[in-house]
């Protein structure tokens, strides 16, 4: 139900959400395959970005598997969100491709990724209020960071579901590309950050989750830190080198 294509010439891996009779709908044991899937290709040195995709253009994900919920142990929800956050603890730039509904644990999984590319038909919520629940994979936490206390109170009280427009107008989404170049485009981007510096992006990751939870006066601190740090690197020596001699550069990570 999840799987793993590689595109060595390119650098790209992707993760596939292929559960498509069922909404891809995500239950327990893949929320554990996706994080294990996603933390394979972070370690592996023929990735250099990570593709999150729902297949069947219906659904990115529909959300966890309600048939499963009054089973689940203690045990299970002590780690529940820790899957689904993968991308987000990793150093390498992950991209979710939406397409389709993309509601609870489906949009918990792409709030997760550093960019997220949709579709005009995809629509996004998280409806856990309506079933006596809320959500607990990030969904709340990382909703109220990118829409601020009042819209995401707004749509997780009400369990709202907002079309592709308004989410991107919110920022849950970057881009809107129409459902057949989704493809095209989200490849365009992996491509475009597997031909930049892996160390300069690992960096940025890190100090922008660093940063987004510090006062600015710490945030200075952690950027000037970290540009002094890269100073030394052999990928900025390259960069400039090669801007200076009109070229493409090629960065090793080094």
């Amino acid at each position: 139900m999840i799987k793993v294509e590689l595109d060595k010439e390119n650098r790209i891996g992707k993760v596939l959400i292929d559960r498509q009779e069922k909404m891809n709908a995500i239950t327990v044991s893949m929320r554990r395959e996706i994080g294990e899937r996603i933390l394979e290709l972070e370690k592996s040195p023929d990735v250099r970005v990570i593709i999150v995709r729902g297949l069947g253009g219906k659904a990115f994900s529909s959300g966890g598997d309600v048939s499963e919920f009054l089973s689940l142990t203690p045990e299970t929800l002590i780690d529940w969100g820790e899957d689904l956050s993968s991308s987000e603890r990793i150093t390498k730039p992950v991209i979710a491709s939406i397409d389709g509904y993309t509601f609870g644990a489906g949009l918990e999984l792409a709030l997760s990724c550093d960019i997220r590319i949709a579709t005009p038909r995809s629509e996004f919520g998280l409806p856990e209020i309506r079933l006596g629940m809320v959500p607990a994979s990030g969904g709340i936490t990382r909703l109220v960071k990118v829409l601020g206390l009042s819209r995401a109170t707004y749509m997780l009280m009400l369990g709202k579901r907002i079309d592709s427009q308004l989410a991107y107008q919110w920022g849950i989404v970057h881009e809107i590309v129409d459902a057949e170049k989704l493809d095209e485009r989200t490849y365009e981007v992996a491509k475009e950050l597997a031909g930049l510096s892996p160390l300069a992006l690992k960096a940025l990751k890190k100090v922008l989750h660093e940063i987004a939870d510090s006062p600015m006066y710490v945030g200075y601190d952690i950027e000037r830190k970290t540009f002094g740090l890269l100073k030394y690197s052999g990928d900025f020596k390259e960069g400039v080198e090669a801007f200076l001699n009109k070229r493409k550069p090629k960065f090793d990570g080094k």
